[in-house]
């Protein structure tokens, strides 16, 4: 099974970086590595890696009470229709996904300095070496949005 996999990503056309945002990744060095966080009740890590093509690939995990709840596949790049932003992909503890196979939940890029990054509805920002914070607005049930703030700091390079 896992040949047959490798023989079709082999035969797919090799992607191009988008060279209008080939700055923007590259100002996002800093976020390549693993992360941790406490929030929602529980424990959260996601790890970043850079594609040969510039973009930036991550996957998420959210830990509550001792078990996996949930994870995420995350991409800082262009997506299939051509809009730039912070792409996630939710999973169920099993496998199970949230969004359907060809849809993602995006936020749409703002705008960067050299500390921050907004997208719409996310905010990320370089406190140093080894510590981001992300604020995330949510919205409620009854509508409202409530932005939640999460401290990551660094465990591996």
């Amino acid at each position: 099974m896992t040949f047959a996999i490798l023989a079709l990503a082999l035969m797919v056309q090799p992607a191009e970086a988008d060279p209008d945002n080939a700055g923007i990744l590259e100002q996002l060095a800093w976020m390549e590595g693993c992360w941790q966080a406490d929030g929602f009740a529980g424990e959260m890590s996601e790890c970043w890696m850079r594609t040969q093509s510039g973009e930036l690939v991550g996957a998420f995990q959210y830990s509550a009470q001792g078990a996996l709840q949930f994870t995420e596949m995350l991409m800082i790049g262009t997506n299939s229709e051509g809009e730039f932003g912070y792409h996630v992909k939710h999973f169920n503890r099993d496998f199970s996904g949230w969004e359907t196979q060809n849809e993602q939940l995006t936020f749409d890029f703002r705008q960067i300095s050299e500390a921050r990054i907004e997208f719409g509805g996310l905010v990320l920002e370089f406190e140093g070496p080894d510590a981001f914070t992300a604020r995330l607005d949510m919205r409620q049930q009854d509508g409202s949005l409530r932005t939640e703030v999460f401290e990551f700091s660094r465990v591996s390079p």
